[in-house]
This record gives C-alpha cells, sequence and structure tokens, in this order.
C-alpha cells in the first residue's frame, strides 16, 4: 500500500509549480520586453557588426573639393547611391535623408558626423549639377554629394559597397535601376550596417546603431 502525502503537502506543492510558472511568463514578457524596446535610458548599446570594409576612392564634391575616404575617417558617416534625373525612389531617399539630417542636427555636427550620397549618374551629376540638386534639399556642408567617372561610381556601389546598380533597363522615371538602402559606415571605413531608406523602422534602427557607433 502506498502511504498518503502528508496534508498539506499537495496544496505546497501545487503552489511551488504555480510560483515556477509565474517566473517563467515574466521571464518570458521581460526577454520580449528587452528584444522590441531595447536596453532603456542610460543603458550603454551594443554597437553593431562589422559587415566589410569600404575599398578607397578619391571622387569631387558637389562644391568641386576632391574628397577621399581617408577624410572621412576619424567619424562614422551615412552614405547612399542616387542620382538626380531620378523621379521615384531617389527624391523620397534624399528627402528622408535630409529629415535625418535635421533630426540629427547635421548641420552643427561638424566633423563628428557625416552624409554622403554618391550619384550612380555621373555623366549628368557633375558637381554644378549635385550642387543644385543638395540646395534643393537645404543640405548642410556636412553632406556630402560625390561624383566621379561612371566606372568609379558603379564598382564602388556594386563591389565596394555590395549594393546592386544596372545602368539600363528601369522605367522611364528611374532608368538606372538601384539599391534603396543607406548604409552605416564607422570611424575606420568599416560597414556596419544597410537600412531600408524607404521604411520608418529601419530608419530608427539606423538611428540607435549610429547612436551606438558615437558613444
Amino acid at each position: 500500500m502506498t502511504a498518503a502525502p502528508p496534508r498539506g503537502a499537495v496544496p505546497l506543492r501545487r503552489g511551488l509549480l504555480w510560483g515556477i510558472l509565474v517566473l517563467v511568463l515574466l521571464a518570458v514578457a521581460v526577454a520580449a520586453a528587452w528584444s522590441r524596446w531595447g536596453p532603456g535610458p542610460g543603458a550603454r548599446p551594443e554597437p553593431p557588426p562589422v559587415l566589410g570594409q569600404v575599398p578607397p576612392f578619391t571622387l569631387v564634391n558637389r562644391d568641386g573639393r576632391t574628397v577621399a575616404l581617408a577624410d572621412l575617417a576619424g567619424a562614422p558617416w551615412i552614405a547612399d547611391f542616387v542620382f538626380t534625373r531620378c523621379a521615384a525612389s531617389c527624391p523620397m531617399m534624399t528627402d528622408r535623408m535630409a529629415k535625418l539630417a535635421r533630426e540629427l542636427d547635421l548641420g552643427a555636427s561638424g566633423e563628428r558626423l557625416r552624409f554622403v550620397s554618391f550619384t550612380i549618374d555621373p555623366e549628368h551629376d557633375t558637381p554644378a549639377v549635385l550642387a543644385e540638386y543638395a540646395a534643393k534639399y537645404k543640405a548642410p556642408p556636412a553632406w556630402l554629394f560625390l561624383t566621379g567617372t561612371q566606372a568609379a561610381m558603379h564598382h564602388l556601389s556594386r563591389d565596394g559597397f555590395k549594393l546592386a546598380v544596372e545602368p539600363a533597363g528601369g522605367p522611364a522615371n528611374e532608368p538606372i535601376l538601384h539599391s534603396t538602402r543607406f548604409v552605416l559606415v564607422d570611424a575606420r571605413g568599416r560597414i556596419r550596417g544597410y537600412y531600408d531608406g524607404l521604411d520608418r523602422e529601419s530608419m530608427e534602427k539606423l538611428e540607435r546603431d549610429l547612436a551606438a557607433l558615437r558613444r
């Protein structure tokens, strides 16, 4: 015959099981909240991983200055690839970049942060054309608009930043097919993230990753 459990043992055991279940559910909830919202105020965010290295380049800015990769060393920067004759994705990307520039107060950041827009239509996008385009979006001097030869610009997009570009075959409003991603580059010229320039949540992640690099 099996002895009956002592009086009070069964309720105690049930209480322990319920307590463990509550703790497990609480842990799951905390983990979900952490995953969704990240570390709280004052916590040090984890910097994004290194995804690649930007190759050396020497190009011309909208003001006629020569700009090399080495000139961007020492601070993180955000890059994209656009062209001024694009009437589809590029205006939206540049408008999003301009909004980000205002949010980050790019005009006051000086050498601590740069934006770099590379043209993929350099035969049309001369420095003068890029200067007019930049003025339309009220781009501060810390936002560079760079051009060079077509071979150099397409090589930089495709092989340097690993972003697709097709010089022909696009629709009339965007004849050059290209990526709409923004790229976060650290102070050593290393690629730290890719972000959909047309997606709000992706842009919010870009800001968080940038904050982690700037700490």
